[in-house]
C-alpha cells in the first residue's frame, strides 16, 4: 500500500492555532496519551470527555513504533502532533470523526481486498 502524506504547510498551522486562540469555546485538548497494551490514543478534553480513538484509525500513526505514538505534543489545546512522525491531527476534526483523508482511507481499503 502506498503511504499517502498529508502536508500542512507552517502557515496553515500558525493560522489554524492564532484560530484557536481566538474561539473560546472550541473544546481543547488537556492531556493525550498513548495506551500501548490497547493500541489506543486518549485525549483528555477540557469539558471531562476523553476522546479514545483506535491508533490505527489514525491516519500517519499506522506505522509508527510505541515510542513514537508515546512522545505526544498539544498545542493551543487543538493541535495534537506527533513531534517524531511530523504528524498533527486538528482536535474538532477528530471530535467529528474525522482521523485521516478520504483517500488514504479508500487507498486502505482497496489494499486489504487485495490481500
Amino acid at each position: 500500500m502506498a503511504d499517502w502524506v498529508l502536508k500542512t504547510t507552517d502557515e496553515e498551522i500558525d493560522a489554524a492555532l492564532e484560530r484557536a486562540k481566538n474561539e473560546p469555546e472550541l473544546p481543547r485538548a488537556l492531556s493525550a496519551e498513548y495506551d500501548s497494551r490497547l493500541d489506543l490514543v486518549v485525549l483528555h478534553i477540557d469539558d471531562g470527555h476523553r476522546l479514545v480513538i483506535p491508533r490505527e484509525e489514525m491516519q500517519g500513526l499506522e506505522n509508527a513504533t510505541e515510542a513514537q505514538l508515546s512522545e505526544i505534543e498539544i498545542h493551543a489545546g487543538v493541535d495534537i502532533a506527533w513531534p517524531q512522525l511530523d504528524v498533527d491531527h486538528y482536535l474538532p476534526y477528530l471530535l467529528e470523526g474525522k482521523y485521516a483523508t478520504e483517500r488514504w482511507k479508500q487507498e486502505r481499503k482497496r489494499h486489504k481486498v487485495a490481500a
